[in-house]
């Protein structure tokens, strides 16, 4: 599956529900321009602006358990899983020039694979805005969709992860188990 990030339209009416994942429960919130957050759930919420803080309360938002179930069944599904078709994932997330440059970035990490904080940088070339770097991965509003959990420190460690250390590893480790 590819993946493309395309402008953000908001102001249309939105789509979100809850769906499970081989990570935890995950919500998600989609329009016709494309997906726009999935979040882990951490606690038992279940009011979207709870959920996804940084939704534009203007707008009309309807629950659909059902469609995010299927939006969501070919996202998490490992290279040679996927049907033979090649399908294009549509990303509509806001966010600043920065922090898109950033993402467009992490949507070229391989799959099991990882990057450094310090490598995102140069990418972009800004090498000495590692922090910046790391702040814009952490406003990543798809994980998974925009592999932030791929990116680790230059020393080894795991870097921070929004969603916990222990999820950050296992998703590591599941993109590794598969076989060559």
């Amino acid at each position: 599956m590819k993946v493309r990030l395309v402008d953000y339209q908001g102001g249309a009416d939105a789509f979100y529900g809850q769906a499970s994942s081989p990570f935890g429960m995950t919500w998600l919130v989609w329009t016709v321009s494309g997906i726009e957050q999935l979040v882990f759930q951490d606690r038992g919420e279940t009011d979207p602006f709870r959920v996804f803080p940084r939704l534009d309360r203007s707008r009309c938002f309807h629950r659909d358990d059902a469609n995010a179930a299927l939006v969501m069944q070919p996202l998490f599904k490992r290279p040679g899983q996927e049907n033979s078709q090649q399908t294009t994932l549509m990303l509509s997330m806001q966010g600043t020039a920065f922090q898109r440059r950033v993402w467009q970035v992490l949507l070229s990490i391989p799959f099991a694979t990882v990057s450094t904080y310090q490598q995102i940088a140069s990418a972009i070339d800004q090498p000495k805005a590692v922090r910046a770097v790391a702040s814009a991965i952490g406003a990543n509003p798809v994980a998974w969709l925009v592999p932030c959990h791929r990116v680790i420190r230059s020393n080894g460690e795991l870097g921070g992860y929004r969603w916990g250390f222990p999820r950050k590893q296992q998703m590591l480790d599941w993109e590794r188990a598969v076989p060559a």
